[in-house]
């Protein structure tokens, strides 16, 4: 009795279980890009107004989109061993930059904020571009 009561059961148990439909969704991944970027002491020119030194690095791949969407992050380094962010004091001096399309300025002052000397040898900058999309 038992068993013909447990054959129903079983097959009704099989007719009312379904399928789950999970849909995938795959995300774009956008990579980031680094340039790295040699600047020889000679690169440093000094600005009047302001009492800095600076160095114009020309940069293409920050155009108009990337100046309005993505973030730019720089790093300086005078051996390309050790990585510094900036802004930052390097060596007693205190390195910021900016950017617009095309270019990024590499500024450098005392850390007091006096006028210094531009770096006498060769250093080097590491600017990583983050892509990124808006959010409507």
């Amino acid at each position: 009795m038992k068993s013909l009561l447990l054959l129903p059961m079983l097959m009704l148990g099989i007719l009312f279980t379904s399928c789950k439909k999970e849909e995938i969704i795959q995300e774009v991944v956008q990579p980031n890009r680094t340039i790295i970027f040699e600047v020889k002491s000679t690169s440093w020119q000094f600005d009047n107004t302001t009492k800095t030194w600076f160095a114009e690095l020309p940069i293409d791949e920050i155009d108009d989109y990337v100046n309005q969407n993505s973030g730019i992050l720089v790093y300086i380094s005078g051996d390309q061993e050790l990585w510094e962010a900036i802004p930052n004091v390097f060596n007693g001096s205190t390195y910021v930059y900016t950017y617009t399309n095309g270019r990024l300025y590499l500024e450098v002052q005392g850390a007091d904020g006096a006028t210094v000397n531009p770096p006498g040898a060769t250093t080097w900058a590491k600017v990583v571009i983050v892509d990124s999309a808006p959010i409507p």
